[in-house]
């Protein structure tokens, strides 16, 4: 077998460009694209909740500005969510907190 899934020989040629919830996009060929991107593959994982909740955190704490209330709020949640097994849902809700907090301030 050598390591490859069978019936995938034909798309050696295409790259994963991105993945959400730990299913790869495949778009294109992979050559004359000149970059290589780096992808970050997730899951909806009670670690992974974890995770964003610490990147959440880390920017909170790095920030000279009190985040914004929704943010406070999109995070509180998202942990509770995560900690009662609604893993989906509290992804969903860190992501947004994460998008929030990067972006540039007003």
């Amino acid at each position: 077998m050598g390591g490859t899934v069978p019936g995938m020989e034909r798309y050696r040629h295409l790259r994963p460009v991105a993945c959400w919830l730990g299913l790869a996009v495949i778009v294109g060929p992979a050559s004359g694209l000149g970059q290589t991107k780096s992808v970050e593959v997730t899951s909806d994982t009670p670690e992974y909740c974890l995770h964003l909740f610490d990147r959440v955190s880390d920017l909170v704490r790095q920030s000279v500005r009190p985040p914004p209330h929704e943010v406070t709020e999109l995070s509180s949640d998202g942990q509770r969510m995560c900690d009662h097994g609604q893993t989906r849902g509290g992804i969903m809700r860190l992501r947004k907190a994460l998008v929030l907090l990067q972006q540039p301030a007003e």
